[in-house]
This record gives C-alpha cells, sequence and structure tokens, in this order.
C-alpha cells in the first residue's frame, strides 16, 4: 500500500542523505571524495526524480497542475540531472576511479 511506498522512499533519501555527507566528511578531512561526491550526486538525483515522480502520482490529475508546485518539482529534478552534470558523467566518473581502485 500507500504505506509501504512512503517507508521505501524515506529509506532512499536518507541514504542519499548518508552518502552525501560521507563526501562532505572526506572533503573536509582532506581525503579523495571525488568518487563519493559522483555516488552521492548519481543517488540523490536519482532519488528526488524518483520521489517527486511518485508525489505527482500520488496526487492523482492535480499533480499535474501548477497548483500545487509538486510538477515544478518534478521538473527542477529532471533538470538537475541533466544540467549539474548528467548521470551517465557520473557513472562514467565512478567508474574510472572503480576500475583503477580494483586494477590490482
Amino acid at each position: 500500500g500507500m504505506q509501504h511506498q512512503y517507508a521505501q522512499v524515506a529509506v532512499e533519501l536518507e541514504a542519499a542523505r548518508l552518502l552525501v555527507y560521507n563526501a562532505a566528511r572526506r572533503k573536509e578531512a582532506g581525503q579523495t571524495f571525488v568518487k563519493e561526491a559522483a555516488m552521492a550526486k548519481l543517488y540523490a538525483s536519482q532519488v528526488a526524480e524518483k520521489t517527486a515522480s511518485l508525489c505527482v502520482e500520488w496526487m492523482g490529475g492535480v499533480g499535474f497542475t501548477k497548483d500545487l508546485g509538486i510538477e515544478k518539482f518534478y521538473r527542477d529534478c529532471k533538470i538537475g540531472a541533466i544540467y549539474e552534470g548528467t548521470s551517465n558523467i557520473q557513472k562514467q566518473t565512478i567508474a574510472k576511479i572503480v576500475s583503477t581502485e580494483y586494477k590490482n
């Protein structure tokens, strides 16, 4: 039901938040953080888009109107994944670093 969907979104939002915190912690500690930042950016953008899309669905027809602003969140999430560095670029960054980490 709806409660399971809310719970899943809550779990994914918390996971995205923790990825961001980990990247920030590594940066503040003077450690490498490019991979962690790319992972956080990729996952957070995916979760944001999915969550906004679900919100539109949960609201039914009203979710598509401009009255509540939910559709704007969805549009903003969609453009954020493109404008802030596409998901493919983030994946490319992650893959490049991971492949060097596991070459040995």
